[in-house]
This record gives C-alpha cells, sequence and structure tokens, in this order.
C-alpha cells in the first residue's frame, strides 16, 4: 500500500482560525491493509472529511469501528489509533480549540477526547460542505469549499475582548512554558475562573492544555532532526524540570517512550514533511 500525506497552509483571512488543511490518501490493491497510523494529540480540533466511499477504521474501546463520512474531533489527550482498508482519501480542517466559539459559538467541552458525526454536532447546515467536497479529485477545489464555509462563518465573528481566547493564544505563544498562575495574572481573572471557563468550553484544564501544547513543541522539534536527539536538551529547552519528566509526559501522550516514536520505521506516529500552500483565487 502506498500512502500520501500533505498539508496546505490557509488563506491570510483564516490563519487566525485554521492551523491547517491536510490530505492523507492510501492507494491499495483490493482490500489491503495499511499499517495502523497514530493521531497524537496537539491541542487542535478538527473537521474531518472522507472524499470517497471507503472509510477509515478507527480503535474505539479496543473494537475497529469504521469512520462516519464526515465527523468532528474535540481535544484529545490520547493518542489514537486508526488505519484504512483498501485505497481511500481523507481531508482534515485542524483549527485552533477557540476557533470553534469564535466562528460558531459553540462549546467544545462534551467532545473533549472523543469524536461524533458532523451533522450531530454542527446540524444539517454542514452537509453543504460535505455534498461540495465528496468526489472531488482537485484538493484545491476541496480546500476552496472549506474557505468558502469558513468564511461565511467568519461573518458572524464577535469581536469582543475573551479571556479565554486570550489565555489559549498566550499558553501556545510561550510554548507550554508559562504558568497557569502567570497566565491568569496576564489576562486579569483569577486561576480558578480561568479553570472554570476551560473546563466548560473546552473540556479539560489550562493545565492540561499547557502539557499537551509543550508535548507538541518538543515532539515538532525532535522530529526534524536527523539523528537521535539529546532527550536531556529537549527536557531543559522546553521547559521539563528533568529527562524523566519529559519521558513521562511523552509516554502518556503518545503510549510510547521517545526513542522508539522517534526510530519508528513505519513513521506511525510522524506527520510527513510533505507540506503545500494554498492562495485563494
Amino acid at each position: 500500500m502506498n500512502s500520501t500525506y500533505q498539508e496546505f497552509k490557509p488563506s491570510a483571512a483564516l490563519e487566525p482560525f485554521v492551523d491547517y488543511y491536510w490530505l492523507h490518501t492510501f492507494e491499495a490493491d483490493g482490500n489491503q491493509e495499511s499499517p495502523v497510523q497514530r493521531c497524537l494529540p496537539f491541542g487542535t480540533l478538527e473537521i474531518i472529511l472522507h472524499l470517497d466511499d471507503n472509510h477509515c477504521q478507527v480503535l474505539h474501546n479496543n473494537y475497529w469501528q469504521k469512520l462516519p463520512h464526515g465527523f468532528f474531533v474535540g481535544l484529545y489527550r490520547d493518542a489514537v489509533q486508526w488505519k484504512c482498508v483498501g485505497s481511500g482519501r481523507k481531508f482534515g480542517i485542524q483549527l485552533k480549540p477557540e476557533s470553534l466559539l469564535q466562528l460558531f459559538n459553540i462549546p467544545v467541552a462534551s467532545l473533549f477526547n472523543n469524536f461524533t458525526d458532523l451533522e450531530t454536532f454542527f446540524g444539517k447546515e454542514i452537509n453543504r460542505l460535505v455534498e461540495k467536497v465528496y468526489g472531488q479529485l482537485s484538493i484545491h477545489s476541496v480546500i476552496a469549499a472549506a474557505e468558502a464555509f469558513l468564511l461565511a462563518q467568519r461573518r458572524n465573528l464577535n469581536a469582543e475582548r475573551n479571556y479565554l481566547f486570550e489565555a489559549t493564544r498566550l499558553i501556545r505563544q510561550s510554548r507550554g512554558n508559562l504558568s497557569i498562575e502567570a497566565v491568569s495574572e496576564h489576562i486579569y481573572v483569577s486561576k480558578r475562573q480561568l479553570e472554570r471557563s476551560f473546563k466548560d468550553n473546552y473540556g479539560t484544564t489550562p493545565k492540561m492544555y499547557q502539557r499537551i501544547i509543550r508535548f507538541r513543541n518538543a515532539y515538532e522539534y525532535f522530529y526534524q532532526k536527523p539523528t537521535a536527539p539529546d532527550w536531556q536538551d529537549i527536557s531543559y529547552t522546553f521547559g521539563y524540570s528533568d529527562q524523566a519528566h519529559f519521558i513521562r509526559d511523552f509516554k502518556e501522550f503518545t503510549d510510547d517512550v521517545p526513542t522508539v516514536v522517534f526510530n519508528d520505521t513505519n513513521q506511525q506516529f510522524q506527520r510527513p514533511t510533505c507540506w503545500g500552500t494554498y492562495a485563494r483565487a
């Protein structure tokens, strides 16, 4: 089985809300099964669409189950295992967590560490996007449909100051190295109030989000290394108390130790470095 993966930057108008778009393609002979893939928790939300009739499968409650045609993924703290049987294409919109409240005014707390089909979460209106991208062979046509859908939502954007959005961005900007107490002081709200707002809207605590963001930055840093990294140096660079602390956190979010992930020959954990760009016409 051949597998290709690409990432595409959003237009400038959507950069505050979208990390990137991605396309994962599997080409197989008959019902050939892909190696098990692993999605790591990177502190983002995702709208994911199958572009044809062959749906991938996810390991859920120790059973492989077929994924919906279109589904929405909340914030995760666990690695998720999935696979494709036969040829298929998946398209994803990776969103910053505050974007759902900004663009749709929907909290995502109910989907922490979980996913659901798109219509259940967004309502029937999102089926227009599903129908527009189904069967499209051109990735640029798929992205154009996604951009049009998101830009329409952007017209309803509330520009008022929101301390939850500010805190979420501040944690990302600091690469997870700012304490929650410091974040609270910076945005002039109490730590308890911030924790309650995170729990009500995202389904988790600011501390967990901070840990996920720190892990993401450490992972993306060492993934670029051509040879085995110095784990102690990475631990220091990304604000872990020591190497044991880094390895403990890493294992919690990936189910494995850093050396195994770095040397994984099947690249089950890793995002390939095939970047694309998208410019609106």
